[in-house]
């Protein structure tokens, strides 16, 4: 983990994540009181931490305005600060390791922050396709690709099936989301990674650090070439935007430090290093 906390993010990347932020905030207190998005921070976090039993995890975070605002004004923004830190450690590691990625493929994509993060991190600035089953996540997904000044379009499909044809440029992006899939979804959606990687595509996998969400992740890293995957646990000390201080306060929470388990896969260039459960 690095020493004193640093800005979020830095010049014109922080300025778009910060107007995003504000949109978005702006949007869902139009309707919403702050201890409405108070309290759907806390559900969420209770039903990913202590409720994850259940049918259909993904859906039941949806559910109601709370959460979705807690989704878009908080989660979302946490993930793309984290995703940003596990990219900036990967290429780090791996200088070549996002070179001549034309698309980035968000799958399960949510709100759109971990492949926003991934594109923004891309020198090309490639286009980017969210795929989701949620009408409302692509909407939202929509307006982060948007903020970020990205080329964009949304997929509707479900996971596994909604990855597009594979090509040489691309990069698969999942991020937290393989964690909310049943084995019954996740082992073919692992094939289908795996015959994309024969295609040439990259594949970049984003969960929580707590590895009890993540009993699969070492057999995912086996059938994703694990010779030639960059694996690290990834821990930054972050100066908070407010309006994430300002939530920690509120629900009790506290992400000064933020952390995320990454997973690469790729083409090996010149100077690359596979590194297991490498700590930064």
């Amino acid at each position: 983990m690095r020493g004193a906390p640093a800005p979020h993010l830095k010049e014109a990347l922080r300025s778009a994540f910060d107007g995003w932020l504000s949109a978005a905030t702006e949007r869902f207190e139009a309707e919403l009181r702050f201890a409405e998005i108070r309290k759907g921070v806390n559900s969420l976090s209770s039903l990913y931490v202590e409720r994850r039993s259940g049918a259909d995890l993904a859906a039941r975070a949806h559910e109601g305005a709370g959460k979705r605002a807690a989704l878009a004004t908080y989660f979302a923004p946490l993930h793309f600060l984290a995703a940003h830190c596990a990219l900036e450690s990967l290429v780090e590691s791996n200088p070549g390791a996002l070179a001549g990625i034309r698309r980035v493929v968000d799958l399960g994509c949510g709100t759109g922050a971990a492949g926003a993060a991934a594109a923004s991190a891309c020198a090309a600035r490639p286009e980017v396709w969210g795929v989701d089953r949620s009408g409302w996540a692509l909407a939202e997904a929509r307006r982060t690709y948007t903020a970020f000044g990205l080329r964009a379009r949304t997929l509707r499909s479900r996971l596994p099936g909604g990855l597009p044809r594979g090509r040489p440029g691309d990069l698969c992006v999942l991020g937290w989301c393989l964690n909310e899939l049943g084995e019954r979804e996740r082992e073919p959606l692992l094939g289908e990674l795996a015959a994309a990687r024969a295609q040439g595509v990259r594949v970049l996998v984003l969960e929580p650090l707590a590895g009890a969400v993540a009993p699969w992740w070492e057999d995912a890293r086996r059938r994703l070439g694990a010779s030639a995957v960059w694996a690290a646990e990834v821990k930054r000390a972050i100066q908070r935007p407010a309006r994430i201080a300002e939530l920690d306060r509120a629900s009790g929470l506290d992400h000064r430090v933020i952390g995320v388990r990454a997973m690469f896969a790729g083409a090996q260039p010149a100077g690359f290093s596979a590194a297991k459960r490498r700590r930064t």
